[in-house]
């Protein structure tokens, strides 16, 4: 290496040189431009990751419809017309392989057909007598009574399995003129149709092994046989038939296309609205909309929980609303002739075929509005409470106004359901305090609220009042109320009371805001002690009209008059009691003995109530629990309040068998991955996504480190106290309902604690052991998108392969 030596010019130099703008080292090549695309990807870095997400739904959007088409495509469900068969009958060839269709050479063979029937094929039973390797084509055209053909299909003659029935799908399915009736049977001695059997040798070998039908000897009947010479046989028999009486052909495209489309957007939107920082109860409105709508696709008719029953009473005021019957002679509930074939007094069925009926008839329209058909829904004088069912009955009124069909009137009630909780959900996130509002926004957007809000179900609104009213208590502890808020606060307690019997401890909460931030701004008037007051009366009375009749007849075996008697003594017993604990307050000596007395008859008390509680009016005499099983095996004797009572051992047994065989469900439908009515269709979407659920809420719910805690232990304890009394009243109504031959508790859904959820996770907000470094709502938000999505998909899946006919 030379040597360079450096002189005090150079030194004096360099600064210059090092420092010029003017000459510089050039970079190498490419480098430059590598550069300029990381600077792009850093400015535009939430464009790429739209696109990603984007692609990310789109994907699973589209796997999930290839693979319900995969399994439910093409799916035919056949009737049997003839099962009788001993011999076959040749079917005649074309003269070559180059002649399809010659109009004449065929089988011939009289076929019944019912009354408006419709039929997309038919399936007979083959014989290729043994010959694996047939090539050619199966013709099969349905003749009218003129001759004319009405239906043509074609089958493969390689599918064809010897000795096995092989389905001819028609090119388009075909009715029968007359009116539909499915009681009806088919009349193999009077057949109205004629069906007709050829086949294409595919090749010379195919000339000489013939291709049978399997027929019975019934000398009734006469076939005839045209062969391609000219000949023609005549042969007495019916053939081995069946119908094709539906086909689920490429219907899951449509449903799953139309899911695909929706929850893509909700998830893109989400995605955009969430790092657009858009409000929160902007995205529930959004987004909610747009998985409700999907929701309200998803679930088929009737099969939301309880729907049909919420149909029957939407229905009901609809008419009434209208100017229509109501009911006939009988009490028996009228609807529009459109709506009869479809009306139900159970759960509606399940299946590729009931989405498939439904898209088909979803644009029905030019119903007449008139009521003159009686349905198999009795009509009861129990009242209606309107303020749950105020989207479904407009809903209703309005799809029968134009004239809509039975499923077009189902859609427009449940998207006018979904329309009231998206608007009361969106209030309540709104109205939260700032750093709870992302717990209501995970909850408003589950799968369970949304599924319910997509149906017909009266809880929509249950949960959207609640929601508010927990959502303006929590509010309103934090700082003064403006008067529209104090009366929201009373409306929506009235609202509260009569809307469902275990909701009435929610009311409680209102006792948590200040009598201060209550009170008016210059009035000297108690506003805030008033105004609770008022609410628990209002609520109160509501409760009292609607569940009283409820209330009472799970006591009718309780010694009422007894516990009243007790409860009059022990009143009187207590006011005496003040009263001297009043005159002896200030001496200490008196107040120590007098506490002492107290405690020693309370622990004396205990057993002898219990005793006297646990023996009211006997039990059940071994012939009563005998004679009382019916034919499904289900007692007539549920767990009454007497019965609990009086057989406490056995109901702790029951309640405990039924956490572990259905504590898992009951989480579920908390979450909204059982779905549809789980007491008829077990419809569960993966474990994974319930977990996925779990972990969004707690990322929600988990406080900032370093937030203050202004929730207090008596304030803590109370609400504990009110979720607790929720879910004890929702066992108690539920065992209400359960026999007492059964092992487990029946009826009890996780989705009655919903309205209480909002509840739990602000006290797991204002925890003082558990927090997180960054505040994580936003991203827990998104996450309930994305796993909301995922029930829908899935459960599109579910629900279409449910019990697939064969």
């Amino acid at each position: 290496m030379r040597k360079v030596k450096c002189s005090k010019a150079n030194i004096a130099l360099s600064p210059i040189i090092m420092y010029n703008k003017t000459v510089c080292k050039q970079p190498k090549a490419g480098e430059g431009f590598m550069q300029k695309i990381k600077d792009f990807c850093k400015r535009h870095r939430l464009l790429w990751l739209t696109l990603l997400v984007a692609l990310a739904a789109a994907a699973v959007a589209a796997w999930a419809g290839f693979d319900l088409g995969q399994r439910v495509d093409n799916q035919p469900v056949y009737e049997i017309v003839n099962d009788d068969y001993t011999r076959t009958v040749v079917i005649p060839a074309t003269a070559d392989a180059a002649t399809q269709d010659d109009g004449t050479t065929g089988l011939y063979l009289p076929v019944p057909l019912k009354s408006g029937q419709r039929i997309y094929g038919v399936r007979l039973d083959l014989t290729t007598h043994n010959w694996a390797f047939r090539h050619g084509t199966l013709y099969a055209a349905l003749l009218d009574a003129d001759g004319n053909a009405v239906a043509n299909g074609e089958l493969d003659c390689i599918t064809i399995k010897d000795d096995t029935f092989a389905a001819i799908t028609f090119d388009a399915p075909y009715t029968a003129p007359g009116t539909a009736d499915a009681e009806a049977d088919y009349d193999l001695a009077n057949p109205n149709m004629t069906l007709r059997l050829w086949y294409t040798p595919g090749d010379d070998w195919d000339v000489y092994h013939l291709l049978g039908l399997w027929t019975d000897a019934d000398t009734s009947q006469q076939m005839t046989r045209r062969n391609a010479n000219g000949t023609t046989d005549s042969i007495v028999g019916h053939p081995a038939l069946q119908y094709v009486v539906n086909d689920s052909g490429s219907w899951s495209h449509v449903i799953s296309r139309l899911l695909g489309v929706l929850t893509f957007a909700a998830v893109v939107a989400g995605f955009i609205l969430l790092t657009h920082r858009a409000k929160l109860w902007q995205v529930v409105l959004v987004c909610g909309a747009v998985l409700g709508v999907a929701f309200a696709f998803l679930t088929p008719p009737l099969v939301g929980p309880d729907e049909y029953t919420h149909l029957a009473k939407c229905y009901r005021q609809s008419s009434t609303l209208l100017g229509q019957p109501v009911a006939d002679d009988d009490d028996m509930l009228l609807v529009r002739s459109c709506d009869a074939p479809y009306f139900k007094n159970h759960t509606g069925d399940i299946g590729i075929y009931a989405y498939k009926e439904m898209l088909e008839h979803l644009g029905d329209a030019g119903c007449s509005g008139e009521t003159t058909v009686s349905s198999d829904t009795y009509v009861t004088a129990d009242p209606i409470n309107n303020t749950l069912y105020l989207g479904q009955i407009a809903g209703i009124t309005l799809a029968r106004m134009m004239g809509l069909g039975f499923h077009g009137m189902l859609l427009l009630g449940r998207l006018c359901n979904l329309a009231l909780y998206l608007a009361l959900a969106a209030a309540a996130v709104n109205i939260a305090p700032q750093r709870l509002r992302g717990i209501f926004a995970g909850v408003a957007l589950l799968a369970q609220p949304l599924q319910l809000a997509g149906s017909l179900s009266a809880d929509a609104a249950v949960l959207g009042y609640l929601f508010c009213f927990t959502a303006l208590c929590l509010t309103l502890r934090t700082r003064p109320a403006r008067w529209p808020e104090t009366v929201a606060a009373v409306v929506l307690a009235a609202l509260i009371g009569p809307a469902k019997a275990i909701y009435l401890p929610a009311v409680l909460l209102i006792f948590m805001i200040p009598d201060a931030n209550l009170a008016l701004p210059g009035k000297r008037w108690p506003v805030g002690p008033i105004a609770k007051v008022l609410a628990l009366v209002l609520a109160a009375i509501g409760w009292v009209q609607v569940n009283m009749g409820a209330a009472l007849y799970a006591a009718r075996d309780v010694d009422t008059v007894g516990i009243l008697r007790a409860g009059g003594a022990a009143a009187a017993g207590a006011a005496l009691l003040a009263l001297l604990y009043w005159k002896i307050r200030r001496d200490p000596k008196k107040k120590k003995i007098f506490l002492g007395a107290i405690a020693a008859v309370v622990v004396l008390a205990i057993p002898v109530g219990l005793y006297k509680l646990t023996h009211m009016w006997g039990g059940l005499t071994p012939e009563q629990l005998v004679g009382s099983i019916q034919e499904n095996g289900d007692s007539i004797y549920t767990y009454s309040a007497g019965y609990i009572c009086r057989n406490l051992p056995n109901t702790a047994k029951l309640l405990l068998r039924s956490f572990s065989a259905q504590g898992a469900q009951w989480v579920q439908g908390v979450l909204g991955t059982a779905l549809g009515e789980p007491i008829v269709y077990t419809v569960d979407a993966s474990w994974v996504l319930g977990v996925g659920f779990i972990l969004a809420l707690l990322a929600a719910a988990l406080p900032q480190a370093g937030e203050t805690v202004p929730l207090g232990r008596r304030t803590k304890a109370g609400v504990w106290g009110i979720v607790l009394c929720v879910i004890a009243l929702s066992f108690v109504t539920a065992l209400n309902w359960t026999p007492i031959n059964y092992t487990t508790i029946f009826g009890l859904q996780g989705r009655y604690w919903l309205p209480v959820l909002p509840l739990v996770l602000a006290l797991v907000h204002h925890n003082r052991t558990v927090a997180v470094q960054k505040p994580a709502e936003r991203k827990a938000v998104f996450a309930m998108l994305c796993l909301t999505s995922f029930v829908i998909l899935q459960g599109a899946g579910l629900y279409a392969t449910f019990q697939m006919p064969s």
